[in-house]
């Protein structure tokens, strides 16, 4: 796991854990498109059989988090704010998000690949 966190906060991504009782449920990403637009990923293991602290089940739930994505969601919801309106045309906003997905999306298989190295 260290050396996914690793990978991960060597693209500028931090990582926090979600506890609740004291047992580790999850994980905060905190992402930040190119134009600046801070983004919180949780990847959420609770109601699952997956364990947050092995490699494998990590890479699973950070792919399907990434995957389920949806970038006119994520712009509806920023749209609504008159400040983010203000800074970002609709073309703006779609040409960040996609980027972010993307890197999200290139970041997994970098996380991956680490994986198949283990």
């Amino acid at each position: 796991m260290e050396n996914i966190f690793f990978q991960i906060n060597k693209a500028d991504i931090y990582i926090n854990d979600y506890k609740e009782d004291d047992k580790l449920c999850g994980y905060e990403l905190n992402t930040y498109t190119r134009r600046g637009v801070n983004q919180i990923l949780f990847l959420d293991f609770r109601d699952t059989q997956l364990d947050p602290e092995n490699p494998e089940d990590f890479f699973k739930v950070l792919s399907h988090r990434i995957d389920d994505i949806d970038i006119d969601e994520e712009i509806e919801i920023h749209r609504q704010m008159s400040d983010y309106r203000k800074i970002f045309s609709i073309r703006e906003s779609l040409e960040d998000f996609k980027e972010w997905k993307k890197n999200l999306q290139r970041l997994a298989k970098e996380v991956q690949n680490l994986n198949l190295k283990l």
